[in-house]
């Protein structure tokens, strides 16, 4: 069973052709089966019992004396003409039949396609054996028979058409073409049911990954119509929801920040004093993690989607700046000039750059790599560091989770960061399409591995 299962297609145009030829298929062989064991097998009987009884004749009349003449006369009457070879004999030396051949599926298909099958039954049934049959080389519309008898072999050549009809290839042939025909119109049909069906899924994935969803149109059939609506629906929703966020969180961060920035300035114009200066430290933590928690909830939204020539985009963005820090990120980019991928580049910036500030905040040796694999581009971030314990990978993913222990992947050490150093560069990537992934870098630390579909 599962193995039948892997051969089932897995796309909806793909099952639905399958439905159509597995449909067509089955209703030729009912046909098929029908026609020739019932309609044409009874018409092609009465043929050949009508030969074989004049063959017959032929036969026990040609050594009597005084049947020559009628013989002539019902060869001319008939169309069968016959001759006799005196005292010849046919071979009778047989070819084994194959265990194909002798197996019932073999007896239910011959006869489908041997157009002399009936003939040749006939011509045993009624004691003409052995016999040989083959075609006419000078003449394609008879066949020679040669059928022994006591006096020698007589060979009679018969018209084809007294022992075959010729409706079963008009049905053979109108069979095929309504088949082709009909396959042909249920495949457009099923195209253009599917089309909108690949139109809205299309949408639904770019929506998914955070890029401009085209405007989508009701089309197709009613199911499909009210799946579209609904997915309209839905993201007018979603996106209605995102710009209030935005709004209110702009609202939020505009009011935080103001009472923290006559705060920094009433600590300016006091006396200086530890008790001051401890207290510069909490406000100036403060604000960082106020900015980190808005740029989590604000995320990305309201940047668009461009296409970006990824190797230029990271050797400006990333290895020339911080190189210009005295900061070498090794690694290799295997990626060709001008290939451009449609990203968030502020959003993929933001993320790395929080990748790198931290491998070079908790390692000294920092590699960044790319590549392009399984229509992914794959980026690797790899440092030295005392890197992130397996059974804390999944967690540290999660937004206001804090490593105790080992290194916490955020910028601020002073303050032990609010725990979505991480959670900010994931959602960064999954609104690319992306996924993240966390394991150990052959230099010992933490290797953070990016990937985004192109």
């Amino acid at each position: 069973m599962q193995r039948l299962k892997k051969l089932i297609p897995k796309s909806l145009y793909g099952r639905f052709l399958l439905i159509i030829t597995l449909s067509a298929f089955v209703v030729q062989l009912v046909s098929i089966y029908v026609f020739y064991y019932t309609h044409i097998d009874v018409i092609s009987k009465h043929m050949a019992r009508s030969v074989i009884a004049e063959m017959v004749f032929i036969k026990k009349s040609s050594n009597k004396p005084g049947y020559e003449k009628l013989l002539r006369e019902l060869s001319e009457d008939t169309g069968i003409a016959f001759s006799l070879e005196a005292r010849r004999r046919l071979k009778k030396n047989k070819i084994a039949d194959s265990a194909w051949k002798k197996s019932r599926i073999y007896q239910l298909v011959d006869p489908l396609f041997d157009p002399y099958n009936r003939f040749k039954s006939e011509l045993e049934e009624h004691k003409l054996t052995p016999y040989e049959i083959y075609e006419n080389p000078e003449n394609p519309t008879l066949i020679v028979v040669r059928v022994q008898s006591p006096s020698g072999i007589i060979s009679f050549d018969v018209p084809i058409k007294k022992i075959t009809s010729s409706s079963a290839y008009v049905f053979t042939f109108w069979m095929i073409l309504s088949v082709v025909i009909t396959s042909w119109i249920s495949i457009i049909f099923f195209r253009n049911q599917i089309r909108s069906i690949r139109i809205l899924n299309d949408a639904a994935e770019k929506f998914g990954r955070g890029q401009d969803a085209p405007d989508l149109s009701p089309s197709g059939s009613e199911e499909v119509r009210s799946l579209t609506i609904s997915f309209i629906k839905m993201k007018e929703r979603v996106t209605r929801q995102i710009a209030q966020r935005t709004e209110m969180l702009s609202a939020v961060s505009h009011d935080l920040r103001t009472p923290l920035t006559r705060m920094k300035l009433q600590l300016e114009m006091m006396i200086p004093s530890d008790e001051i200066s401890d207290l510069k430290k909490d406000v100036s933590d403060m604000e960082k993690l106020v900015g980190e928690y808005l740029d989590f909830v604000r995320g990305d939204d309201r940047e668009k989607t461009d296409l970006v020539k990824i190797k230029k985009f990271l050797q400006e963005n990333l290895i020339d700046y911080y190189s210009k820090m005295n900061r070498n990120i090794g690694g290799e980019i295997f990626l060709s000039d001008e290939l451009e991928i449609p990203l968030k580049k502020l959003a993929l910036k933001r993320a790395l750059t929080n990748l790198i500030d931290n491998a070079f905040n908790y390692g000294k040796t920092v590699e960044l790599s790319s590549r392009i694999s399984n229509n992914n581009l794959i980026l690797m971030i790899d440092d030295d560091g005392p890197g992130i314990p397996a059974t804390e990978r999944d967690n540290v993913l999660k937004p206001f989770y804090r490593l105790d222990n080992s290194r916490n992947l955020d910028q601020k050490i002073s303050s032990g960061g609010s725990g979505l150093g991480l959670a900010i560069v994931t959602d960064a990537v999954t609104s690319q399409g992306g996924k993240i992934k966390l394991s150990d870098s052959h230099l010992g630390g933490l290797r953070v591995m990016i990937f985004i579909p192109i």
